[in-house]
């Protein structure tokens, strides 16, 4: 089928438009949290049940969603994720906290149908030598996200208060749907999974790469949001501002998007992202310690930049060898298990290390973080050569 690029693109800006959507909805009560426990009268760990919802959906929904995207197609999963975000926005206008909760929890089930289908619609329009890129693209998306909401949503709140930000929300949600609606299509009309004859079952046990790759996503994701969750209280104590840790975060973030627009093509063009994954991967565990104990503010953001450079651009690294070691027939499915397991890893490291913080202090509870790293990169090394031959033997069977 052939298509114009003006409509490619087009497709991948409200896609993308999407996905900053998702963050935007999932963390924009983060930097009003006191706020919201003193308007509803409720404690902060019951406000923070509208940021915590979001995880745990992401673990139930999202290998269903990629079952779903496999066998149905990756627009009516769009459809459906904006569509239920946009009917959901309605909910948080209404001034109460648990019809908030509850929006909120809708919200969070619409996620994976948006967030999953990255790999499928990148590899739906784009030649296989621009997909690493795009995924980067979309990857920036997310970041940008989650910078617009913790930045954007609090003026939102100051010039409108609550109930007009909500509003406002609801209005660019509805838009998205609608544009969805109108523009999205899927180049190939039936799903991968629908058109095989002889299909053969999604397996998990012999394929070393998505093994990896499931392994790597646990600890990565985990570990970046234990240190991004934790560190402004890690700097409260040591004496920083509030402020100071809210830059050395959006330092992070922008490093990131800069990373994900280049480390990613670099990767296409020298034909290795196993190896531009490993390469990353020894500067973001060595910049932890350096972050958490910087001497200095002006310090702790330089390093904030420098670590958000090398661990963002993960993301859409991993997306891509995933993407490149299932058969189309599973791409959606085998996406759904990369978020399901990173979510997982967030939960599981965001507790564990606030354990440790309060048993053993901020120290050893940041060895643990880097320890995961440099497990991770072990991993990676020992298990390259038979990914690498997982994945040559994968692409000449394609």
């Amino acid at each position: 089928m052939k298509t114009l690029p003006l409509q490619r693109w087009g497709i991948l800006a409200i896609f993308c438009a999407a996905l900053i959507m998702t963050q935007v909805f999932w963390y924009d009560f983060a930097p009003i949290l006191t706020y919201v426990s003193g308007h509803y009268g409720v404690s902060e760990l019951s406000a923070s049940l509208l940021i915590l919802v979001f995880p745990v959906m992401s673990i139930l929904v999202s290998a269903l969603a990629g079952g779903f995207i496999d066998h149905r197609g990756y627009r009516l999963s769009l459809l459906i994720g904006t569509g239920l975000m946009a009917a959901c926005s309605l909910l948080r206008v209404i001034d109460n906290f648990w019809l908030l909760v509850l929006a909120q929890t809708g919200i969070a089930v619409a996620v994976p149908f948006v967030v999953t289908p990255i790999t499928v619609l990148v590899s739906d329009w784009f030649d296989a030598r621009d997909e690493a890129k795009v995924t980067g693209i979309c990857a920036i998306a997310i970041f940008a996200g989650l910078a617009l909401a913790m930045m954007v949503s609090p003026l939102l709140f100051t010039s409108f208060r609550l109930a007009g930000s909500m509003a406002i929300h609801a209005a660019a949600a509805f838009l998205l749907f609608l544009l969805t609606y109108l523009f999205v299509r899927q180049r190939q009309y039936q799903a991968p999974a629908t058109q095989a004859t002889a299909q053969a079952p999604f397996k998990i046990k012999g394929n070393i790469t998505l093994l990896v790759i499931l392994v790597a996503s646990f600890l990565i994701q985990g570990c970046f949001n234990a240190a991004t969750t934790w560190l402004e209280v890690v700097w409260s104590a040591r004496g920083f501002g509030i402020d100071d840790a809210g830059l050395a975060m959006a330092a992070v973030v922008a490093g990131g998007i800069i990373g994900a627009m280049i480390i990613p093509a670099l990767a296409t063009r020298a034909g290795n992202t196993l190896g531009v994954m490993i390469i990353c991967l020894m500067p973001s565990a060595l910049l932890l310690y350096p972050l958490f104990s910087a001497g200095s503010a002006a310090w702790g953001i330089a390093c904030g930049a420098l670590l958000g450079f090398f661990w963002l651009p993960l993301l859409p690294l991993s997306l891509t060898v995933i993407d490149e070691a299932v058969p189309k027939a599973h791409a959606g499915m085998a996406a759904g298990l990369f978020w399901t397991v990173g979510n997982a890893g967030v939960l599981a490291m965001t507790v564990l290390f606030e354990r440790i913080k309060n048993i053993l202090g901020w120290q050893q509870a940041v060895v643990m973080l880097i320890l995961c790293m440099a497990a991770v990169l072990c991993v990676l090394l020992r298990f390259a050569p038979a990914m690498r031959r997982h994945l040559f033997i994968h692409s000449r069977e394609a």
